[in-house]
């Protein structure tokens, strides 16, 4: 597989895990009116897209699920614990340019009943609760405007919120 690439642990023949190394985490919070997310803006002291909006994301530590690295880095990045999580059913990705590998990334969701304050990492510098309207004016990251828009077809049926609960 190359230098540098973990090699794919086969199943059976012609299966193979994936193992992810990167998640996303939308958080949002549904009024009558409208649903807003929580828009994180990057510290100008992050070597990786400094001052940048987004969603909350992270790495998926060794030894840790996609699930388990979302509730972490939720946590970690907004202070949030969260009992009820959904799956949205979108799969992220980006080209590395460092590694030369096109990453997937698997896309979680959490509803909140009311805005809270959230408690920001250092890795962030403000938060604000935006509306879809002004997604693309915060996020850059195409996947982090097609993951909130999934979750809001979800928060939107009654149906999709008990597919997509884990």
């Amino acid at each position: 597989l190359g230098r540098g690439r973990k090699k794919l642990t086969k199943i059976r023949e012609g299966v193979y895990l994936i193992m992810f190394r990167t998640i996303q985490v939308h958080v949002a919070v549904a009024t009558e009116n409208e649903i807003k997310h929580l828009a994180l803006k990057r510290s100008e002291q992050c070597k990786l897209y400094p001052s940048m909006w987004q969603t909350i994301t992270g790495k998926v530590e060794q030894n840790e699920n996609a699930l388990d690295a979302a509730k972490r880095e939720l946590a970690e990045e907004s202070g949030l614990i969260i009992v009820e999580w959904y799956k949205v059913p979108f799969l992220g990705g980006f080209y590395d340019v460092k590694r030369n590998t096109v990453e997937s990334v698997p896309t979680f969701a959490v509803l909140l009943d009311k805005f809270i304050d959230i408690n920001i990492s250092d890795e962030h510098s403000e938060y604000r609760w935006i509306n879809t309207i002004e997604l693309e004016n915060y996020f850059p990251i195409p996947d982090h405007i097609n993951g909130a828009l999934q979750f809001e077809k979800i928060i939107n049926s009654q149906e999709l919120r008990r597919i997509f609960t884990l």
